[in-house]
């Protein structure tokens, strides 16, 4: 899992989209993470209501029942009460779930959101506000339609950087979440595009698997999404990637980056997103944290280069 926190303000009504809930989930490297959502009056003599509009969980959600949803009311004029704080347990409770997406509807005023999952592996403060690093998630609840694209993957950026094992190839651990608030099911397809550096170059070219387009394949996935489905993943690339040349391919490493372009299987909503985490060498185990960054999936398809 990851780290990331989310700033929000939300006026009349509006839906507030936490596509990545944790309830003290272990995770890598002796992590274990927890989800926070602070919700703060920006009137003080306001009286929100947060209610519970979906929760999508790996084996498939559900929508709630307006009458039976987790409700919270942001009682006024008390000062003690400026600050509604929910933990994981608290947005999903009712599905025996510790991971997954959900939907909080707002009414009743204006206020400010600020979300977030942290790695409680170090403790609390009291028992209640969990300690980490943290990073912006976007919670604007707008969906995607169509094709998408995750904008930036971690690349091979540090050293040692080597092709075997895989696992030393870098100190970036990508993770990528899709959540389907739909009650139908969702597919969604991705394919890798890979770019390399070269000492001294400021461009960064597009790399293309060994003997591609003949015999090479790209870095490609599809995942099923059930109705109300939540799915997150570590992705790594499969591929030794290379540099086309005059006098053949070159094996390269996709030092720069990666980007993944999304195909849906349908014109559905859904929300996709990256957590790149800045991990330990494996080999050593230092640094001893995990440094996350959350990227949300912007619309549009980038395509790969045609290498025929």
């Amino acid at each position: 899992m990851f780290v990331v926190s989310a700033c929000s303000v939300v006026s009349a009504q509006q839906t507030i989209v936490l596509p990545a809930v944790s309830d003290n989930v272990q995770g890598v490297n002796g992590s274990v993470w927890a989800t926070e959502v602070q919700i703060i009056k920006m009137d003080p003599d306001d009286n929100p209501t947060i209610r519970r509009l979906w929760v999508c969980l790996e084996d498939g959600g559900f929508a709630d029942d307006p009458v039976t949803a987790p409700t919270w009311e942001m009682v006024r004029p008390e000062r003690y009460a400026r600050m509604l704080r929910l933990s994981g347990a608290d947005l999903l409770v009712g599905t025996g779930a510790t991971l997954g997406g959900v939907a909080l509807e707002i009414e009743g005023g204006e206020v400010i959101v600020n979300a977030r999952v942290a790695d409680v592996s170090r403790g609390t403060m009291w028992e209640a506000t969990p300690f980490g690093q943290g990073q912006l998630m976007a919670t604007d609840g707008e969906p995607l339609i169509g094709p998408a694209h995750l904008p930036w993957l971690g690349g091979c950026l540090n050293i040692p950087c080597t092709f075997v094992p895989r696992e030393n190839w870098n100190y970036y651990r990508n993770n990528i979440g899709f959540v389907n608030p739909n009650p139908e099911p969702l597919v969604l397809d991705g394919v890798a595009l890979a770019f390399g550096e070269w000492p001294g170059v400021e461009s960064s070219r597009e790399l293309a698997p060994p003997g591609f387009p003949d015999s090479g394949e790209r870095d490609t996935f599809t995942k099923i999404l059930p109705p109300y489905g939540w799915l997150q993943f570590r992705w790594d690339s499969e591929q030794i990637y290379t540099y086309p040349g005059i006098f053949g391919d070159h094996p390269d490493l996709p030092s720069a980056a990666f980007l993944i372009s999304l195909t849906p299987d349908s014109d559905l909503p859904y929300f996709a997103y990256a957590s790149v985490v800045f991990a330990p060498d494996p080999q050593s185990g230092i640094p001893a944290f995990n440094d996350p960054l959350f990227i949300p999936a912007r619309p549009g398809f980038v395509a790969p280069f045609d290498w025929e």
